[in-house]
């Protein structure tokens, strides 16, 4: 009997880092049928818009060159020469690319399709929906007070000059700006992006798998995930090793009581529009603007006027934030509301 189209479909694990993206990864690849690939790819985040995004010959090439003197190539466990055999014949784009690549991997183990996880790519869901049209995103959200404790550990994200010695207010700011980002790109993508709480992933794994089996188009079955174990679904890759107690509300002993307040005032309102609890008083007109402005910056890094382009405009909240922390205005205007998605497994 011929598979159906969902059982065979590329999966997306998508979202802020230190979401939990690896954990539901791995378990997707300890259910059985995917591919075994143990790192991210960054095809769309990277690569392509390095490269042109892959559409002429010469940047393939130079892609090509890049990837193939990378771990992701090594790790792939494939040769240069069906590598390039098969970019050079077949590739137009990146999503040609990625999907060359992950085929190549699927052929060589027997599997039955291909899963990827680079966490950025949350940002490029729909290039890569036009791209590879029957990919579908699962997208893991975390308390964002958890993800950034995590983050400001791990040191991945540059405050700016006036946040230097509270680096966690920049952490805050880019879980709250790419949850708000990756929840716009997954409502233009409709019925094939789907949310996961990685609370639910983590207290009650069963349950929260099995709901995901007919998103995901096979059985998810926790009794085998368990037995086969891979990566972080056996090892848990924390930022705290040394931290007693489980993942939940870890900000809550490992940030300040200064910083756990304002980052819980920062992120309040997309918290509660996601159904975490906030018990955070209205923020601070320069916490706002810390967030907005931040919003700004990281908008600027996806695209070259888009930032300033925010910045700029008199009447944008973004832009009134660069102003506030200049001291040339207030800030008392109330935040946008985040749209409203219906997919999501685990939620309250």
């Amino acid at each position: 009997m011929t598979p159906s189209p969902r059982a065979t479909a590329p999966v997306f694990v998508v979202g802020s880092p230190r979401s939990g993206t690896t954990l539901l990864y791995h378990m997707l690849l300890s259910a059985g049928g995917f591919a075994r690939y143990r790192t991210e790819t960054h095809i769309f985040n990277t690569l392509a818009p390095r490269f042109g995004g892959l559409r002429t010959g010469a940047d393939r090439e130079a892609a090509l060159h890049v990837w193939l003197a990378s771990d992701c190539h090594t790790l792939s466990g494939l040769s240069e020469s069906e590598v390039r055999a098969a970019i050079r014949a077949e590739a137009r784009n990146a999503g040609d690319f990625l999907r060359l690549v992950m085929e190549l991997m699927v052929a060589r183990q027997g599997a039955a399709r291909w899963a990827e996880t680079t966490p950025a790519h949350i940002l490029h869901m729909c290039e890569i929906r036009d791209q590879i049209p029957e990919a579908r995103f699962l997208h893991v959200i975390r308390d964002g007070r958890d993800v950034a404790a995590s983050l400001e550990k791990q040191r991945w994200i540059r405050p700016m000059a006036i946040d230097r010695d509270r680096p966690i207010l920049a952490a805050a700011a880019y879980w709250d700006w790419i949850v708000r980002r990756g929840r716009a790109e997954g409502g233009r993508v409709g019925d094939a992006y789907c949310e996961v709480r990685y609370d639910a992933l983590v207290d009650a794994p069963e349950a929260t798998l099995r709901a995901l089996e007919p998103f995901v188009g096979q059985r998810l079955d926790w009794t085998e995930i368990s037995r086969v174990r891979i990566g972080s679904v056996g090892k848990p890759n924390t930022s705290f090793p040394g931290a007693k107690g489980d993942f939940g509300s870890r900000w809550r002993t490992q940030l300040s009581a200064e910083d756990g307040r304002d980052i819980d005032a920062m992120l309040a309102p997309t918290l509660r529009a996601l159904g975490f609890e906030s018990v955070a008083a209205r923020a601070s007109p320069g916490i706002v603007a810390r967030r907005l402005a931040y919003a700004t910056r990281f908008a600027a890094r996806e695209g070259p006027g888009e930032g300033a382009r925010v910045a700029s405009h008199p009447r944008s909240f973004a832009g009134r934030a660069w102003r506030v922390l200049n001291g040339e205005t207030r800030m008392n205007a109330p935040l946008t509301s985040l749209p409203k998605i219906p997919a999501r497994i685990g939620s309250d």
